[in-house]
């Protein structure tokens, strides 16, 4: 599991936070995979930081997004390089992964992605993080950029285009399982 710590404080120096707003994260690695100290880490972000900034950390974060889910996008994207996205998203279901969530292109040309388990009406939070805490928790939509990161990372490759983080609409954690994720990438062409 990756040391979500280090990672954001690493991500936060490449985009340019300002050290003086740095030092006052607590970054230390003692307890660096416990959900709760990544909760807290949050919270200091949302705090500390605009939403715009957060985005752009959070994006940049993401877990399987190398091995078995990155080769299958990877090979999805070169296997369909000559199709649209819009092609591609409507072939979706040829994609040899779990990791592969429902997306819709919207007319102002940004892509909405839909991630979590629907369970009778009720959704649940993919997250290995969350899913070690008890049960419902209050948690920032920050958090679930980590989520959008991992769609992010794997889209790129099986679309062949860039995304950016727009906005998190949704989460199923934060919904306490009302809604699913719902995260909108602004589309770039690489």
């Amino acid at each position: 599991m990756p040391n979500l710590i280090k990672d954001i404080k690493n991500t936060m120096v490449k985009k340019g936070i300002s050290e003086e707003i740095i030092t006052q994260f607590d970054f230390s690695e003692k307890d660096y995979n416990q959900p709760e100290r990544i909760l807290t880490l949050i919270n200091q972000m949302d705090k500390l930081l605009s939403k715009k900034q957060c985005l752009l950390i959070m994006e940049e974060q993401g877990c399987c997004t190398t091995g078995k889910p990155a080769k299958a996008h990877s090979d999805f994207g070169k296997k369909y390089a000559k199709k649209t996205v819009e092609e591609r998203i409507k072939l979706f279901d040829k994609l040899e992964t779990p990791h592969k969530p429902l997306c819709k292109l919207k007319e102002n040309g940004t892509l909405s992605v839909f991630w979590g388990i629907e369970n009778e009406r009720d959704y649940k939070c993919v997250c290995g993080f969350m899913k070690k805490l008890s049960q419902p928790i209050n948690v920032s939509k920050t958090f679930c950029g980590c989520c959008g990161g991992h769609v992010r990372k794997n889209l790129q490759r099986s679309l062949g285009v860039k995304l950016q983080l727009d906005k998190i609409v949704s989460s199923a954690i934060s919904s306490k399982g009302k809604k699913h994720c719902e995260f909108i990438f602004k589309i770039n062409s690489k």
